[in-house]
């Protein structure tokens, strides 16, 4: 139809009324959706139907998926963290987030590369959960600050500042900042402290501990407990060999003993349970009290971040592959 017909047609369907043409576009836009949507009710049932038991059943399978498969499981999982809010700010020109993920990607490439060595260097377990450490409380502070900043726009503190869209749009993207990068460096640890495990041999994904560990041996970074590094391979080979070793600094480094008896750096252990968010000993696999972690409120809100993160993986990870999987389900059985 030209723009007379469809003023017409318009006018026929509201009588009496002047319409503007922004108002009359609309109209004939509704209309011809009503149109090519007319009697597809049960079509669109059957879509709903399909949506909710898809929702009823991805929890229970990704939680089997997790419980019998958890390296695929943790590998899709990372890989679509890492890839998919990439993919959709640069389809958007969100070219401040590509320039930070690209920056944040290039230095964890190179923590994963230290990890993954073997032979691997004295010193790089301590760095690797030094490193992470640091990206955890930075992302933890964004996402403060990006709390704090929207609260001071809901509650309009400053009017003429705190009202304006530029504001509220900086606060969400602060806040999604600090839980998307945190989520990352929590999976990318998890990643790395497997590995390191492995390679150094007292730990293993099974349980069941590869060599004898020594009591005066730290099991999550291979150090000498009580003093700082000393550069020496403790681990029968798996340190790298080019590390000649070094004197003992001197400096006492605090260390923790858990209820199962093993004791470990307080830095390292800290990054094993905290960071990592591991409920278990690295040697044997006994649950771990998380107690002596939540002393101070730093530390009971850090954990509380660490948790929450769960639910932000469902929105960046999960939720772009439900709809994925619900197109690829529609597209099938022709429910366009």
């Amino acid at each position: 139809m030209n723009d007379e017909q469809q003023a017409a047609y318009v006018s026929s369907l509201y009588p009496g009324q002047s319409l503007a043409a922004d108002d009359i576009r609309r109209i004939i836009q509704r209309e011809e959706y009503n149109m090519q949507h007319k009697g597809h009710e049960g079509k669109h049932l059957a879509m709903f139907l399909i949506f909710l038991c898809v929702l009823a059943i991805l929890p229970k399978t990704v939680r089997y998926w997790r419980q019998r498969h958890p390296r695929s499981y943790r590998l899709v999982s990372i890989g679509s963290i890492c890839l998919i809010p990439p993919y959709f700010a640069l389809a958007n020109r969100y070219f401040r987030f590509v320039s930070i993920w690209i920056g944040y990607a290039l230095a964890n490439t190179y923590i994963l590369y230290l990890a993954t060595r073997e032979p691997l260097y004295p010193r790089t377990p301590r760095r690797v959960y030094q490193w992470f450490a640091l990206t955890n409380k930075v992302s933890y502070a964004v996402f403060v600050a990006g709390i704090v900043l929207f609260a001071l726009c809901f509650f309009n503190v400053a009017p003429g500042l705190t009202d304006t869209e530029r504001m509220v749009e900086s606060s969400l993207i602060t806040v999604f900042y600090g839980l998307y990068f945190g989520l990352m460096s929590r999976d990318l640890v998890t990643l790395c402290s497997d590995k390191m495990a492995a390679t150094l041999g007292y730990a293993s994904s099974n349980g069941l501990p590869t060599k004898h560990l020594p009591h005066t041996v730290c099991c999550i970074c291979g150090d000498g407990l009580g003093y700082g590094s000393t550069g020496t391979d403790t681990g029968g080979g798996l340190l790298h060999a080019d590390a000649a070793p070094k004197q003992s600094t001197g400096t006492v480094e605090p260390t923790h003993n858990l209820d199962c008896g093993h004791e470990f750096h307080a830095t390292c252990i800290r990054g094993w349970c905290v960071v990592g968010k591991k409920d278990t000993c690295p040697f044997c696999c006994e649950k771990v009290d998380l107690t002596p972690f939540k002393q101070s409120p730093w530390d009971r809100q850090e954990l509380f971040y660490v948790t929450s993160l769960e639910y932000m993986r469902f929105f960046i990870s999960w939720q772009p592959l439900t709809l994925l999987l619900l197109a690829g389900i529609f597209w099938v059985l022709g429910l366009d």
